[in-house]
């Protein structure tokens, strides 16, 4: 019996790269794959014929080819195309006829290849060849798990260091879709739990303890996209609990931190009514990085050097009661099972007796405002302890046990 080829996309501007796509197509079906290409350019001819022509994805995002194209703000034209693509190639999931993507590009090809691949879900192989490698790739990686390779040169024409790139990036899109498994079936629970470095002793710790205890525990960096990925797992329906021990992002949001998760963050495991314990992990600092962007005004404040790249400032008495009352409010909304839990002995790494970011006032104002404004629903539990001790982790675990039976 013939086994089945695996189909790879290719998603990008055949009049700007076309025979660079034509070389990358060459390579994968000399490879045994299949290969869809997907034209998204929007401008000059196509250089070769695509699979799905341009017109197609226009028509995708609801516009006529012969209206994609403005030459007043070419921002209007790449949205568009970021649309149709993004509905094209979740369309081929969909059916069945997509088992990886690739793209390639500089700052358009970058916007709509990336756009696509965030429409596709975790463990589908993404790679992104970019000329913007180089810069700050969060708005265009997001959530999803794409691979990008930095470019190097301009991707335009071939010669012995494109083709170099080129051939070793389609072979890099082979092997993810060759070792790309089935998702593994596991009647364990699945626990999602946020970490940070500085709070890898409790975390670590935690995990031992869930894991033993026969849940599947999932860690989120929470590093602003780290956040945002749980809020998105929790709502896609994957998790089946939350320990949710490093909560920072939310301050971070407040102030203008750099790792800011949004306005959603701490929201969706109520909405959802699954059974969730909440920390104040690391919530009394704002983070900069790096520690030159801290704003002018808050150089006085206390601030402890995480990394040489990534400076904490502490948060004062009346920023703590607001971050209190904000938790409150978005927990006040949970319909499952909810509690949180305080280590009294302090939040952060930095937060103990005799280091740099310890304010017991300020904690105190925190776990008061929260207590104020919290409904008797939500269950508050206090532990003398600092949030890395063995005895906070002990406690948390149990509670989370607790909630989860219910």
């Amino acid at each position: 019996m013939e086994k089945i080829k695996k189909t790879i996309v290719l998603v990008g501007r055949l009049d700007s790269k076309g025979n660079e796509y034509a070389f990358i197509r060459d390579r994968i079906l000399a490879g045994g794959y299949k290969v869809i290409v997907v034209d998204s350019g929007s401008r000059g001819l196509p250089l070769f014929e695509a699979d799905i022509p341009r017109e197609e994805v226009a028509r995708a995002a609801g516009v006529p080819m012969g209206k994609v194209v403005d030459r007043s703000d070419e921002n209007v034209e790449i949205q568009i195309m970021m649309k149709g693509a993004s509905e094209v190639v979740r369309g081929l999931y969909d059916s069945g006829r997509l088992d990886g993507i690739f793209c390639m590009g500089g700052s358009r090809g970058t916007a709509i290849g990336t756009a696509a691949m965030r429409a596709l879900p975790f463990g589908i192989p993404k790679v992104m060849v970019s000329t913007i490698a180089s810069g700050d790739m969060r708005p265009y990686v997001g959530t999803r798990d794409i691979t990008v390779i930095h470019a190097v040169t301009d991707i335009f024409g071939l010669n012995r260091m494109t083709k170099r790139l080129l051939g070793y990036a389609a072979g890099a899109v082979m092997g993810a879709v060759a070792s790309n498994q089935e998702p593994e079936v596991t009647e364990s629970p699945l626990v999602a739990m946020s970490s940070m470095g500085g709070l890898n002793r409790a975390v670590f710790a935690a995990h031992k303890m869930l894991e033993e205890s026969g849940f599947e525990i999932v860690a989120f960096h929470t590093v602003g996209t780290g956040g945002r990925a749980m809020e998105e797992a929790i709502g896609e329906g994957l998790i089946n609990g939350v320990f949710d021990l490093v909560t920072h992002e939310l301050t971070d949001h407040l102030f203008g931190g750099t790792f800011d998760a949004g306005p959603s963050r701490l929201e969706t495991a109520g909405r959802k009514g699954i059974p969730q314990v909440i920390a104040p992990g690391c919530l009394d600092f704002v983070t900069f990085s790096p520690p030159d962007k801290i704003p002018a005004g808050l150089e006085e404040r206390k601030v402890f050097r995480h990394t040489p790249e990534v400076g904490l400032v502490r948060i004062n008495k009346d920023e703590m009661k607001r971050v209190g009352r904000k938790i409150a409010g978005k927990l006040n909304k949970a319909t499952g099972p909810t509690a949180i839990i305080i280590p009294t002995g302090g939040f952060s790494p930095g937060n103990r007796e005799g280091k740099a970011l310890y304010d017991p006032d300020a904690d105190a104002a925190f776990v008061e405002a929260l207590k104020q404004d919290l409904n008797p629903s939500v269950r508050l539990v206090e532990v003398d302890a600092h949030i890395n001790d063995d005895v906070f982790v002990e406690r948390a675990v149990a509670l989370f046990k607790t909630l989860m039976q219910r």
